[in-house]
């Protein structure tokens, strides 16, 4: 009996030892397994990584690309867009210039010719205040106008009598004119007065100044407080004297000052210059702004 139970307990040890090995062999074949599949799921990952990091770089590149050719672009429209109002300003410069009467900057004294149907575009008549004669009427270009009574009412602000004698003359006007003149003075009156075409009065842009002191001969103007104003002040509002001294035109006319613009007749006055000493297409230059 005893022999039986001995039988029986090796056999129950034998199985729980032959359950016991399969049970560590399956769990060493478990981890194997399992190392394995990380392992190759570690390297599928580094694959996939590997693959968007050259995405990634191609996209890179791709974004520079289009980024330089987006740069290139811009610099191309802004070159288009300054060549565009480039164009604009200059459509715009030469349609100002067209609605500009080209003849308010021409030497005339002697050298270029106005012919007789001309007259200003827009003639007003100067207020009486301004007048030496207030029973005269003296017309001038409307556009001067604003200019010539901001000079007049600046030098009655100084305390001027500073008045106007003469303005706008037609061609006919000045052709009497030049015919009395010629009959009192001979030839001698080329020296003082332009025939008729040749005359700045023509234009509507050029006055004869005088004073109640001095009148309608002009004696003694230069020697007045108020041609003296007119030197340091006249071109603040853009006007200059026409025939300085030493001209070689007419003789030393202190009282005949002309509108020329301001930009110009700053010019003149820093610059100590003369209107007819400059070329003319110097003098051109400045006719779009004649205005302004």
């Amino acid at each position: 009996m005893l022999e039986k139970v001995n039988k029986s307990q090796k056999y129950i040890t034998l199985v729980v030892l032959i359950l016991a090995i399969s049970g560590l062999s399956g769990g060493s074949y478990l981890y194997y397994q399992t190392a394995e599949g990380i392992k190759q799921n570690t390297a599928d990952l580094e694959i996939k990584i590997l693959e968007m990091d050259s995405t990634i770089v191609k996209l890179e590149n791709k974004n520079n690309t289009l980024t330089y050719a987006l740069q290139k672009e811009q610099e191309k429209n802004g070159i288009f867009e300054t060549q565009i109002g480039e164009i604009s300003g200059t459509v715009g410069k030469l349609d100002k210039l067209s609605k500009t009467d080209k003849e308010l900057l021409q030497k005339y004294s002697k050298v270029y010719f106005l012919n007789e149907h001309y007259v200003p575009e827009a003639l007003v008549l100067v207020p009486k205040e301004f007048l030496y004669e207030s029973k005269k009427e003296i017309s001038t270009h409307a556009k001067v106008l604003p200019y010539l009574g901001g000079l007049l009412n600046a030098a009655s602000d100084a305390e001027l009598d500073l008045k106007i004698i003469s303005g706008f003359r037609s061609f006919s006007e000045q052709s009497v004119l030049k015919g009395a003149y010629t009959v009192n003075y001979g030839s001698g009156a080329n020296t003082f007065s332009a025939d008729q075409g040749f005359s700045e009065h023509q234009l509507g842009t050029t006055f004869d100044f005088t004073t109640t002191s001095v009148g309608a001969t002009f004696s003694g103007f230069s020697k007045t407080k108020e041609y003296e104003w007119l030197i340091q002040n006249a071109y603040k509002y853009g006007f200059i004297i026409s025939y300085p001294k030493d001209n070689g035109y007419y003789e030393y006319e202190p009282w005949h000052w002309r509108f020329v613009g301001k930009s110009l007749a700053k010019r003149l006055y820093e610059e100590k210059q003369n209107f007819y000493d400059l070329e003319q297409r110097t003098i051109d230059s400045y006719l779009i702004n004649i205005f302004d």
